[in-house]
């Protein structure tokens, strides 16, 4: 049985990384929604993947699943805490990210123990645990509301390893850390959005 968050170190090659990126570069680029250039968010088909056997190698991780979005991510302003819940598939399955760009700096995703099911998370967060924030941590979440963080309890912090897969239930709430403290302008990702409906 799979934990609610969790790493695959190396599950994509330096050479596959870099097919991705030339990949990313050929698509016309999707602004994520909203007044702010927070992020690209461009989405593909999944079937037009250029890394041979991706989807069997998936399963031989995740088990049967279907994909409801594949997008990249390129993202320019630290991600506040949200859920990717809500997509429109009756059973979210796990979110599923792999680092490609960070210009060689030091960056995070943050999963929390806490839930996020509905576009009103923040008025039923019921805190799982009590948590003290480091001083590192505190730093790394910086961008995010102490009001918000003292309801949020951390599950792990997971430093970006180009190719490696971040894997959390796409029900837990997460958060970018503030990676402009680090000097870094933007990231890039691959993100796939998994259900089991039938």
């Amino acid at each position: 049985m799979l934990e609610n968050s969790f790493e695959v170190n190396s599950f994509l090659e330096d050479r596959e990384v870099e097919i991705l990126l030339k990949f990313y570069g050929s698509l016309p680029k999707t602004l994520n929604k909203g007044d702010l250039k927070k992020a690209y968010t461009t989405g593909f088909p999944i079937e037009t993947m250029p890394i041979k056997n991706f989807k069997t190698r998936l399963r031989e991780v995740f088990g049967d699943f279907n994909v409801t979005i594949s997008m990249f991510l390129e993202e320019f302003i630290p991600w506040n805490v949200h859920s990717d819940y809500p997509k429109g598939d009756k059973t979210p399955y796990y979110a599923v990210l792999i680092p490609l760009s960070y210009d060689g700096k030091d960056t995070h995703t943050v999963i929390f123990n806490e839930l996020g099911v509905d576009d009103d998370w923040k008025d039923k967060l019921i805190v799982q645990a009590k948590h003290e924030y480091s001083d590192q941590q505190s730093k790394l979440l910086s961008h995010i509301d102490n009001d918000l963080l003292d309801k949020l309890s951390v599950d792990k912090f997971y430093k970006w390893q180009k190719g490696n897969i971040i894997a959390w239930h796409r029900n837990l709430l997460h958060t970018s850390d503030n990676f402009a403290l680090a000097g870094l302008k933007k990231k890039t990702a691959l993100v796939l959005f998994l259900n089991r409906d039938d």
